[in-house]
Parts: structure tokens; sequence; C-alpha cells
């Protein structure tokens, strides 16, 4: 008879226990694990020495899909890049990547150099001349990023990878990449707990990263399924620097009012149950819609929206969190 799933131990956290642990006795993937585990990483070195040029990682997680996890990876990285902080966008969502999307850069291509990768490089908006229908554009306040979604020839073009594949285009979009000294960079992944969430902690292990926001719908539905990226953070020694609770309720786009149109409390049920800061909330603005579609920023677009006010008290809160 089968095991029940509830049954089934979770794999050793340490990877020098891989394939060594009790738990590992049986497992078809042993001896896979036991090869791996016994193997020197030759790139390890290379990827360190690019990543302790980067001050502070941070990692945007949530266990579950739909919560607008690359929304606000993107929102961070450009109210942080807004107060003239170098700032690095690294997607790691494999198979489903929006952070060029909502960049407006799929057709920017990634250059290839002697150096390794060149990322993208997004420009904030400072000032728009309305009448003339130009953009004035800083070299302060850039982001640079890099994602699948901008290798690829198409966007509409499927990514049908195992796992060896993706965790193979993680390791060099970390190892390859010329990121240069930055200030923070901001790491979207995709939902659950698995391959790509592995695979990224265990390359940042050497340089400590700062930490993990997560991000939760306000349903309490929803709380039970982040609790579980929770979870995986404090097993894998990852530090949680908050929780957001995203889609917290309606602004009006007229009175700026907002109404709760669902449940409301995930976030705040999730920090004080385990003992993690609560960043804030976000409402769901029609304007972030409009202004993402079209590449800008909420932030030089729409300075005293309630969305951009509680990124800003959020972004405050992150850096406390990782600076002190």
């Amino acid at each position: 008879m089968p095991r029940d799933i509830e049954d089934i131990q979770e794999c050793p956290a340490d990877m020098r226990q891989a394939g060594k642990a009790s738990v590992c006795q049986g497992c078809p993937g042993q001896e896979l694990c036991l090869s791996e585990a016994s193997q020197v990483d030759p790139d390890q070195q290379l990827i360190d020495t690019r990543l302790k040029a980067i001050k502070h990682k941070i990692l945007v997680m949530s266990g579950k899909g739909g919560v607008g996890k690359s929304s606000i990876a993107v929102m961070l990285a450009q109210i942080l890049a807004h107060d003239g902080r170098k700032v690095g966008l690294l997607d790691v969502d494999i198979c489903g990547p929006s952070v060029p999307s909502l960049l407006k850069i799929e057709a920017q291509p990634v250059m290839d150099s002697q150096w390794g990768w060149k990322p993208i490089v997004f420009s904030l908006i400072l000032c728009r001349y309305h009448m003339l229908d130009t953009l004035c554009r800083s070299p302060q306040g850039n982001i640079k990023t890099l994602s699948v979604g901008s290798l690829l020839s198409s966007g509409s073009q499927a990514v049908v990878w195992r796992g060896p594949r993706k965790t193979a285009l993680i390791r060099r979009m970390i190892k390859d990449t010329l990121w240069g000294r930055l200030d923070d960079l901001v790491i979207d992944t995709p939902p659950g707990t698995s391959d790509e969430h592995l695979t990224i902690i265990k390359l940042l292990a050497s340089t400590k990263p700062d930490g993990a926001v997560i991000i939760t719908a306000p349903q309490k539905m929803s709380a039970g399924v982040v609790s579980r990226e929770i979870r995986f953070c404090q097993k894998m020694g990852l530090p949680i620097l908050g929780i957001i609770e995203n889609l917290s309720g309606f602004c009006c786009p007229c009175c700026s009012e907002v109404s709760q149109v669902f449940s409301s409390g995930a976030g705040k049920y999730l920090a004080e149950k385990y003992s993690i800061p609560f960043l804030g909330s976000l409402p769901i603005d029609p304007s972030m819609s409009s202004v993402q579609q079209r590449g800008l920023s909420m932030k030089e677009e729409h300075p005293h929206s309630g969305v951009s006010e509680a990124m800003s008290h959020i972004k405050r809160r992150v850096i406390e969190a990782v600076e002190n």
C-alpha cells in the first residue's frame, strides 16, 4: 500500500545531507542526490564573486500563484531605484515570466559579451511632456533586469522544460550575468517550494541573502497555501523580512475610498501566527493596471495614490530590515 502523503518526509534542507539522511533511504532519487552532493561546484567561486558585489539580495516569494507577486517585485525595484539606489531585478520564474511585460522591455534583447550577459536597463520616467509626447529619462534611477522572457524569440513561446534544465538556466542567470555593483537585487520567484527555490537559495547561500518578502492574497484560503512558503523559508534558514497582503480591498478611482470586496486579514493572521513583521496592505487600484501595461512606474505617474504611499511605507520597512 502506498504511504499517505502526510507520512512522506521532506528532503533534507542541508545539501550536505542529500542522499545520506534517514529520509533518503528507499528514495528513487537517492543515487542522484549522492552524486551531486559529493561533487564540488566549480562555478561557486565565480558565483560568489558576482554576488559579493551586491549589498542586499531580496527574494519576493509566495506559495500561491495569482497574488500579484511579480507586480510587487517590479514596484519594489522601481521605488528603490527612485531613491537613487542601484537596483537589479532578476526573474527566475522560468515557465511564466512576466517582468518583461510589466516593464515593456519584451523587444529588447539580452546582449552577450566577453564578461557575460548584460542585463537590460530599464530607466524610470522622471518627467513627461504630454504635448510633445516625448519622454525624458535620466541615467540615474535605472534598473538592471534579466528574465527568461527576454531570452525567448516570442512572448507566446512555451518553456517546456524539466527540472534539471530549469536549474541549469537559473545557475547561468546568476553566474554569467554582469550585474556589477548594486545596492539591491530583487529576485522574483515562481509559486511553490520546489526546484527553482532550492536552486536559488543554494546559489545564494555563501553570500547570505538578506531574506524574503512573502506575498499573500487577503482570503484565509490563501493564507493556508502561503503558510507553506513560510515554513519552507524557516526550514531552509532563509530570513523572512515580512509579509504583504495584496489585493486588499478596492480603491475607488474617484474618491480613493477603499472598499473590502473580498475577505481580508490573511496577512496579519500569518504575521501573528508565525511571529513575522506585517509590512502592509496594497489595495486594488485600477490605475495600476494602466500604468504597468505601459511599462511605467506608479511612483512617477501617481505618487499620492494609495498603492504608491503603501509601497513607500513597505520600502522603508524593507530597507530598515536589510540594513539593520
